[in-house]
């Protein structure tokens, strides 16, 4: 699907991540453990399997194989969200372009799959394909994909798509690439030393804070616990299933948050914001990243759903803009 979300360098890492909030501490009391478990993002009992889900996303990509853009433009919602190196695209001008595209072949790899709840779900995987755009050849190299697909009314429809192509990660400034050494020890340095301050943020959270902020807020949110590296506070925005899709492949929240402890972000300007409705408890919130230097480093977006009486982000994933 390389046309609806076109080829680009690398991605720029920058989404979320800290450690999950534990209940299971010897030391903290049943008064704590019950008030976490209530903060704290819990999985969904029902929903939709990843089997169900990757038999839509299959069923998306052999109608545009076939050129059947009747039954394509049918499994897409009516909001859907197309988010690329080009910028953010609506379903008639998805509709538009795709018309273009020739699919020959493809394949899916590295599948991963998130129940959010059960009428909202995310796959993410590696796609490859042979494939042309306007009579001119597409690049075969793979892409990162992820799609997430809403219930609506009872029938599942595809609400967003995004792809990043794939490659390996720059180096840091010392040599070390970002998620090496760093992740490969994530899960237990990050959880010693930041599960005792999510238990007490999530503790001391204001419900009604929480209700009122919108996703967009909390997206900014975000951004300013990571321009002032406050993980603590960062860590209590982000759902236990957080997945970021970055070249090198999906992340989960501890490896993410080691890679984003060696960037400065604090000179980054977003811009262009936009909120798009999945459904009555979920968002993807869309906007434009550029560094200190005026330089454009890409589309990003963030799919938030509301559990409880907090908004959580579930998927965070950023496509570097086209080059001219």
């Amino acid at each position: 699907m390389k046309r609806l979300i076109a080829p680009a360098a690398l991605l720029m890492l920058l989404a979320a991540t800290a450690c999950t909030t534990t209940t299971e501490n010897a030391n903290t009391g049943a008064g704590n453990a019950n008030a976490n478990a209530s903060a704290t993002a819990t999985p969904a009992a029902a929903g939709p399997t990843q089997a169900d889900i990757e038999a839509r996303e299959r069923q998306i990509w052999d109608a545009l194989k076939a050129k059947n853009w009747d039954a394509f433009a049918g499994m897409l919602s009516d909001d859907f969200v197309n988010v690329g190196a080009e910028g953010v695209h609506t379903k008639a001008q998805t509709m538009e372009e795709i018309k273009k595209y020739d699919l020959t072949e493809y394949s899916f790899a590295d599948i991963r799959f998130v129940k959010v709840d059960q009428d909202l779900a995310i796959i993410t995987y590696t796609a490859t394909e042979k494939s042309s755009f306007d009579g001119h050849a597409m690049p075969s190299k793979p892409t990162r994909a992820t799609s997430a697909w809403v219930n609506k009314g009872g029938k599942w429809l595809a609400a967003y798509h995004q792809e990043t192509e794939a490659g390996e990660m720059p180096a840091t400034p010392g040599g070390a690439n970002s998620n090496t050494a760093a992740s490969a020890n994530s899960n237990a340095n990050t959880n010693a030393n930041t599960s005792a301050a999510n238990a007490n943020a999530n503790a001391s959270a204001s419900p009604a804070a929480a209700e009122t902020a919108n996703p967009i807020d909390r997206e900014k949110k975000v951004w300013e616990e990571f321009k002032t590296k406050d993980w603590a506070a960062f860590a209590t925005d982000l759902a236990d299933e957080f997945i970021e899709v970055v070249p090198t492949g999906v992340y989960t929240k501890a490896a993410s948050i080691d890679a984003l402890k060696m960037m400065d972000a604090s000179k980054y300007t977003l811009s262009d914001w936009k909120e798009t409705k999945i459904d009555a408890d979920a968002s993807v919130v869309t906007y434009h990243v550029k560094s200190a230097d005026g330089k454009d480093e890409g589309n990003h977006s963030t799919i938030w759903a509301k559990r409880g009486d907090r908004w959580w982000a579930f998927l965070h994933q950023g496509t570097p803009v086209m080059k001219k």
